[in-house]
């Protein structure tokens, strides 16, 4: 694993594979109408928890230097796993609202945009501004979520899972060259489920009103996640697609390594009621087993780029038709490169495009 790693890191191309809820749409046929051909190759960008320089001038060069190298690959869209500034910067308006709009508007295709724990989970540190995250969650809604539409100056339409603005706004969904591409509020810090009185606390003035509140926020808006993601599962099943990408802000395995055993011996064996994603998991695991085509989980969150097969069977064998790919983060504002053929056995293929 270790050997395919560094491989990776050095920009080798790989290639990886082998309930309901009430959606809203102003026009369905307008939606399906845009849904491509099987033939249409698709190039795809993925990005997110970048831009962390404390330095405005660095950050805002970062910046430009990512978007600028992604606007010269001719993507057809982006897809943002969530983290716009670094987990120890004040969550205001401007830093979590107008740059990171700022950003989306310069690049050249649209960008589908998962909420990340830096944008309001983590807003009640101290160091964070002590905001309320679920005033911020609804700022970012108001903002971010408020049409049938993507990020970006050419936008493309999409399914919400909520009204525009309103809660579960940011869930969305839609169909491109037979594949299905998924975007849920699945962020770091636990999901937003407070399990301990630490947590409640921990570089925080929270009250216990408060962390009972964001335990509330997160049983209803986890019920919203499952629903919409298993309602995604059961379109690519009637549709036939080739395939499913999801993408969210955590890493649901950290802080385990996966080889050797990890999987099952350490992973598998804390996912409990008090993990915020044990829900999440066990339902993707649920409908990876029924779903005939590819599925794909994009996240960031541990700033480890890395792409790898993160799903085992009973017996121990590997889910095959399950893969994992994580971000770049951080300090490093490199990104992914996904091709996207339903022609091809494994449909999801990557390429690290690594910047200085």
């Amino acid at each position: 694993m270790k050997s395919i790693l560094k491989v990776l890191a050095l920009g080798a191309c790989v290639t990886l594979g082998s309930a309901s809820a009430m959606a809203h749409d102003v026009d369905r046929d307008g939606w399906h109408h845009q849904e491509w051909g099987h033939h249409h190759v698709l190039k795809v960008g993925l990005w997110g928890d970048q831009f962390y320089a404390d330095d405005l001038t660095e950050r805002a060069l970062m910046a430009e230097q990512t978007i600028d190298s992604m606007n010269s690959h001719h993507l057809d869209f982006t897809l943002y796993a969530g983290d716009s500034k670094n987990g120890h910067s004040e969550c205001t308006d401007q830093v979590i609202g107008q740059d990171l709009m700022d950003r989306f508007n310069s690049l050249n295709t649209p960008t589908v945009y998962s909420l990340g724990d830096n944008e309001w989970t983590d807003c009640h540190r101290t160091n964070n501004g002590s905001y309320n995250p679920l005033e911020r969650l609804a700022y970012l809604r108001s903002v971010f979520f408020t049409s049938y539409k993507s990020q970006g100056p050419h936008p493309i339409r999409l399914m919400r899972q909520g009204k525009p603005g309103q809660p579960y706004s940011e869930n969305s969904r839609f169909i491109r060259n037979g594949v299905e591409f998924v975007a849920l509020n699945v962020p770091g810090s636990n999901n937003n489920l407070v399990a301990t009185a630490k947590e409640c606390t921990h570089k925080s003035n929270r009250t216990q009103a408060d962390c009972d509140a964001a335990t509330a926020e997160y049983r209803a808006r986890n019920a919203a996640d499952l629903a919409w993601m298993k309602a995604a599962f059961d379109e690519a099943r009637q549709k036939h697609l080739a395939g499913i990408a999801i993408v969210i802000q955590a890493d649901i395995y950290a802080p385990f390594e996966l080889a050797d055993g990890g999987y099952q011996d350490n992973f598998l064996q804390q996912l409990n009621a008090d993990n915020g994603y044990t829900d999440f998991f066990n339902t993707l695991v649920e409908e990876t087993h029924n779903f005939d085509g590819q599925v794909l989980l994009i996240h960031g969150d541990s700033h480890y780029f890395r792409i790898d097969k993160a799903m085992y069977e009973a017996d121990g064998t590997l889910t095959r038709n399950f893969t994992r790919v994580e971000v770049f983060g951080n300090t490093d504002n490199s990104w992914v490169e996904m091709t996207v053929d339903p022609r091809t056995k494994n449909v999801f293929s990557f390429e690290p495009v690594i910047l200085q």
